[in-house]
This record gives C-alpha cells, structure tokens and sequence, in this order.
C-alpha cells in the first residue's frame, strides 16, 4: 500500500513505476511455497481504503500489516508513513491508542 495522498509528482511516478515493475509476480505463484501476491495499491487513502474493502481476504482480517519497499529515500518514507498514519488508518477505520494511565512510556533520552 503506497498511499499518495501528499505524494509530490515525482513521488508519484517513482511509486507507480515502483508497483508496475513488481505487477508480473502477481499474476502466477511464486516460489516453492507457491505463493500469490496482490498487487501493489497505490493512489489515495480513500481510493485504497476502498479498494481493500472490496478485498476478500481483508474482509476476513483482523490486523493488517504493511510493509515499505527497500529502495525509496528518506523523503519517501516519510510521506508515506505520515499518508498511513493521518489518512489510510483513519479511512481503514484506524485510530491511534491511548497509553492507559500509569503505563511506562519511554524513558527519558
């Protein structure tokens, strides 16, 4: 999921470019676990927010995980750590927690 909601256009075209090139080991199992992969969603919060919904196996889900390509920069981690954070978790029906009162938080630097 490389949601692109405050994605600048070379980002952008860095991502599709990014999900286009990995399509192909979507389309047969790979490996001798033969396993499926989905493609990669990117776009806006909403529009994969949507597009997960429709999912049968996000349907039958109670915790997801998302994990970032190897190859983007700083920059691009960044916009897409903030894009989960502040809009595809909240459009997935995500909220942050709430430390419960009296739970050791990190210690002091």
């Amino acid at each position: 999921m490389i949601p692109t909601d405050t994605a600048t256009p070379d980002q952008r075209a860095r991502y599709e470019a990014y999900a286009a090139s990995r399509l192909p080991r979507t389309t047969s199992p790979q490996g001798p676990g033969r396993l499926m992969f989905a493609p990669d969603l990117v776009g806006g919060a909403e529009e994969i927010a949507e597009q997960l919904s429709r999912h049968a196996a996000y349907q039958q889900v109670d915790e997801v995980a998302f994990a970032l390509p190897f190859t983007f920069g700083h920059d691009d981690y960044v916009q897409i750590l903030t894009d989960m954070a502040t809009r595809l978790g909240p459009a997935l029906g995500w909220a942050p927690g709430v430390e419960a009162p009296g739970a050791a938080g990190p210690e002091p630097a």
